[in-house]
């Protein structure tokens, strides 16, 4: 779906009229300040010198101021704060303008065939792009990935992305990424090895039938050249369906990504989800293989959770991990548990 050159104009014109405002007018924004916080204590019985107990964590703080203009428009800002010492202690920052042409994001977000990616449901740590290598050694985080891996490249780059409003269950989206390079701004260089005009495109589906709950979503992400950068242009092509009946919730995700850094790999996963109302429980399986290092791997994951008050959950997981690389395999088992804070 193309965009009319007028419409971005008056979009960004219409934003930075609303901008242009004295001191006390900007008190107009609604600031929102959010995040999560888990902390997780678990036991692994996995290979060599990864057998005992463990505790970790993860969390982070998102400052989201927002305005809504008089002419309809809904514009905001989204800055994610790591809430501990990370290599990325900015994990995202954008800026988005919204409203009945869809939504419009410029700067370090994800893409969107990996932001309307169907995946294999959890009600426990998670498993899809989940904490499973963090428990197991020896566990390769691309391998138990589906729809996720668009982030392998990608992830928090730099980049422009629109989304359609969703017609009869349909929604598009598209991004732009002109350097494969997050938190720099700096000059455009072709030829510096780092790739160039990187694109992607998706459409997801998702609407109800009686009682019954459909969802579908496609994704393709093509990580563009440099004069610099060896080998060919990594490509990454995803597909999802789910299919929801009172509180009953199975889904599937494939994933191709050939990619010269993270490998070959295909994967494919599925689950299911029941929702009773302060309890969920859930069963995930996803196989995954790298075949240009004859490596493949198996992860399983038992998850549940209760919720104790809004906000707040207790969740706990059992995960099971094998992968054989080159005829040496190496599994594990890990039981962990934990409370999980959203506000």
């Amino acid at each position: 779906m193309h965009i009319k050159r007028a419409l971005l104009a008056s979009t960004f014109l219409a934003a930075a009229t609303q901008f242009a405002v004295s001191p006390a007018q900007a008190a107009q924004f609604e600031m929102t300040v959010g995040g999560f916080m888990e902390q997780w204590f678990g036991y692994t019985d996995g290979p060599a010198n990864n057998q005992g107990f463990d505790q970790q964590s993860d969390g982070e703080i998102e400052f989201a101021p927002e305005i809504a203009l008089d002419n309809g428009l809904t514009v905001g800002v989204s800055v994610q704060l790591e809430a501990k010492t990370d290599g990325d202690q900015i994990d995202q920052q954008f800026l988005f303008v919204e409203g009945s042409f869809g939504r419009l994001v410029m700067g370090s977000e994800n893409s969107a065939p990996y932001l309307m990616s169907i995946t294999v449901p959890s009600a426990g740590a998670g498993l899809d792009s989940g904490d499973l290598p963090n428990w197991i050694a020896g566990m390769n985080g691309f391998l138990i990935n589906t729809a996720n891996n668009f982030a392998a490249d990608e992830d928090s780059s730099e980049k422009v992305s629109y989304f359609t409003p969703r017609f009869a269950g349909f929604q598009l989206g598209v991004s732009y990424v002109p350097q494969l390079q997050e938190d720099i701004d700096a000059p455009a260089n072709n030829n510096d090895a780092t790739r160039d005009d990187a694109f992607g495109v998706a459409v997801n589906f998702d609407h109800e039938f009686g009682d019954f709950t459909l969802g579908a979503s496609a994704g393709y992400m093509h990580y563009g050249d440099d004069a610099a950068a060896a080998g060919e242009a990594p490509e990454n092509l995803a597909f999802g369906l789910s299919l929801g009946y009172g509180g009953f919730t199975v889904a599937g995700a494939y994933n191709d990504l050939n990619d010269s850094v993270a490998g070959d790999i295909e994967s494919f996963g599925i689950g299911a989800l029941y929702d009773a109302g302060p309890f969920s429980v859930s069963l995930g399986y996803i196989y995954g293989e790298d075949k240009g290092a004859d490596s493949d791997s198996n992860a399983f994951e038992l998850g549940g959770s209760y919720v104790l008050g809004p906000g707040v959950s207790a969740v706990g997981s059992i995960f099971y991990g094998e992968q054989e690389t080159a005829g040496v395999k190496t599994d594990g088992v890990a039981v962990i548990g934990g409370l999980a804070l959203t506000f």
